[in-house]
């Protein structure tokens, strides 16, 4: 269930940290020394015998993480308090490090980079700074399951299913979407919300909202090469430079009131114009989701 405004472990405060744990959005930035390996706590990755030029340097759009979703709003607003409902903010070891969405009352979307070993799921918050906001709710979660088919050095199938020790109550401040069984078309307009970084490298206090256009396959395609994977759409990238970033990995990216993405990754340096992100195309995870729920 879960008592309003009710705190972490302990009483302790989640409060965002200046260097996200893993990274929230995976990005990308030109090779220099292919082949080089990972190193312990980097946000950076190479891929050996790559055909194509890119090294993966892939802040996961978590505050731990990746590209997009690992990532920060870029041009974006203060989002109305508690607009997002179906937003959930992910801390390990009292540290934010990603984005999540609720789509069942015991289970919260996110991105597969974002995994860890276990949670606590922040709730109808709107400021990071304060977990005991009315109406908020603080959830353990211990069980998270990958898609079985993510591609990690990739990122392909990049969502993760975790499931709260209990269920939540909705309200006017908590409240599951639903998934869209229609994939995006260009030009489609959608709303990314996150915590991430914002453009001049500072964390936001509440939680930031940014409106962007999905573009064509062709396009995306054309921008990531061999990384784009039909599990993927891509969306931004105009001349107004409106993106997601570091911190916003895997949260929502609603199209016409249905939960349509998840951020995912993107270009090392967000909101290039001409550049869009790229985000999980969770219209061809439908029954994915649905099964993984029922079974578990």
């Amino acid at each position: 269930m879960c008592p309003w405004g009710q705190a972490g472990p302990a009483g302790d405060a989640y409060k965002p940290h200046g260097d996200p744990v893993g990274g929230s959005r995976r990005e990308l930035s030109w090779a220099q020394h292919p082949g080089a390996p990972r190193q312990p706590g980097a946000d950076r990755m190479t891929t050996a015998g790559s055909p194509w030029g890119w090294f993966l340097g892939c802040l996961l759009l978590s505050v731990t993480g990746c590209l997009a979703s690992m990532g920060r709003i870029i041009n974006g607003e203060d989002c109305s308090p508690y607009s997002q409902p179906w937003q959930a903010a992910l801390f390990t070891e009292e540290e934010f490090f990603c984005g999540g969405v609720l789509v069942h009352p015991q289970w919260v979307l996110s991105a597969a980079h974002c995994f860890q070993n276990s949670y606590t799921i922040g709730l109808g918050l709107h400021s990071l700074e304060d977990n005991h906001e009315e109406g908020s709710c603080m959830m353990d979660a211990n069980l998270s399951i990958q898609h079985p088919e993510y591609n990690k050095p990739f990122l392909a199938n990049d969502l993760m299913l975790i499931k709260l020790k209990e269920s939540v109550i909705q309200s006017a401040t908590i409240r599951n979407i639903s998934i869209a069984s229609q994939c995006p078309t260009p030009g489609d307009s959608c709303l990314v919300s996150g915590w991430g970084l914002l453009k001049n490298g500072s964390q936001p206090n509440v939680l930031q909202c940014v409106n962007i256009s999905v573009v064509s396959d062709e396009s995306c395609s054309a921008h990531y090469d061999a990384l784009y994977h039909p599990s993927m759409f891509c969306a931004g990238g105009g001349q107004d430079q409106k993106d997601s970033c570091k911190g916003d990995s895997g949260g929502p990216v609603v199209c016409n009131g249905y939960l349509q993405g998840l951020v995912s990754f993107g270009q090392a340096q967000c909101g290039q114009p001409y550049v869009p992100g790229v985000y999980t195309n969770l219209c061809k995870f439908t029954d994915w989701i649905q099964k993984t729920i029922q079974a578990s």
